[in-house]
């Protein structure tokens, strides 16, 4: 799961025209509909993993930083792989492991042997655990005590804007810190593995149900606001491909499945995998740049309203009215009504499989 958004782009078309500057007389790359991917027979098996007891001990004692222990069952080297690819949802304050490990039956049940990541030494993890802890405390007591949307939408911007992609780490065969949270959150340097079980950990922490998803060599989250659950991808609204000085946006910010899946398939064995079908929540509808139709004169509108910001993001409902405004806009360069908008210094950032804008100016 190395994927990263630059790479996603450039090959799922999710990117067709990035970082241009939009002189009214250029024609701009025509966008191209996507296709919503459709969801696998999927094998869900985060419950039946939490049902065994073994399990929890495993947990248990890997949690006193123990990597050699003894569960009270008959196990095998596949269950104890099945238990290690479910640890980073459980609990993904668990970042030392590697991927070596062992079963072995013994007098009352099974010893279990796992690995460490290579480079780490087993007398520091102890230490490196209580810094990741102190990191998520200093995080929590930063958020605002509103409602869980606005906790969420803390916790995503925080990590977007404090973690930068790894792309030397999403190149490597090996595991390394940067799959996880402590890589992410301390190091601030991490894949998409360690965005997703670092918002996962905070909202642990907050009491916000989330959990982590995969597919297309990649993962991302759902989370549970009001009643209802969402999408969320905090890799690909980090502005790192970008270059510095970029603000994350929020493309995949509380999204349903309709619109996760134009830019991704889905792993046929998940953890858990929600039903994604409201966008109450979503950025845009709540931010009141969510367009179901073109209207030119609302659109610069909403562009002005963001002078303060020198920043601004919209999204349109469905293909042929992102196409409109995108020739309008940018083709025919009527983004220079807006009264904020300066022709040298303007900048923006298309995602065609999601009909979004961002602007930064």
């Amino acid at each position: 799961m190395r994927t990263s958004k630059l790479f996603a782009a450039m090959t799922a078309s999710l990117l067709l025209l990035a970082g241009c500057s939009a002189p009214a007389k250029e024609h701009i790359k025509a966008p191209v509909e996507p296709v919503t991917n459709d969801i696998p027979e999927l094998t869900i098996t985060g419950a039946e993993m939490n049902a065994n007891e073994w399990y929890q001990e495993m947990c248990d004692e890997i949690l006193q930083f123990k990597c050699n222990c003894v569960v009270h069952s008959h196990i095998t080297n596949q269950d104890v792989k099945k238990a290690l690819a479910h640890l980073p949802s459980d609990h993904p304050e668990i970042f030392w492991l590697g991927n070596r490990y062992s079963a072995s039956t013994v007098t009352d049940g099974s010893k279990v042997k796992l690995g460490l990541l290579d480079g780490l030494n087993e007398e520091d993890i102890p230490d490196m655990a209580a810094k990741l802890d102190e990191k998520v405390s200093e995080i929590i007591a930063g958020a605002p005590a509103g409602s869980d949307y606005d906790k969420i939408l803390y916790v995503h911007d925080y990590i977007a804007d404090n973690t930068q992609y790894d792309y030397a780490g999403a190149n490597r065969d090996k595991s390394g810190l940067c799959h996880t949270t402590y890589g992410c959150l301390v190091d601030g340097s991490a894949v998409c593995e360690g965005y997703a079980e670092s918002f996962t950990l905070i909202m642990n922490k907050l009491g916000i149900e989330s959990g982590i998803c995969t597919g297309s060599n990649h993962a991302w989250n759902y989370v549970k606001v009001d009643g209802k659950y969402y999408w969320l991808d905090i890799t690909w609204d980090d502005m790192d491909s970008y270059g510095s000085g970029y603000q994350a946006e929020h493309t995949y910010f509380l999204v349903n499945s309709d619109m996760l899946l134009r830019s991704r398939s889905v792993d046929w064995t998940q953890g858990y995998f929600p039903d994604c079908t409201s966008i109450d929540e979503n950025y845009y509808v709540k931010n009141g740049s969510y367009f179901k139709s073109y209207d030119r004169d609302e659109v610069i509108s909403y562009i002005e309203s963001c002078a303060d910001k020198k920043h601004c993001e919209f999204m349109f409902a469905d293909f042929e009215t992102y196409k409109t405004a995108l020739y309008d806009l940018f083709d025919s360069g009527k983004v220079y009504k807006a009264s904020n908008i300066d022709r040298d210094t303007m900048k923006y950032f298309r995602e065609d499989n999601m009909f979004s804008i961002n602007i930064n100016f």
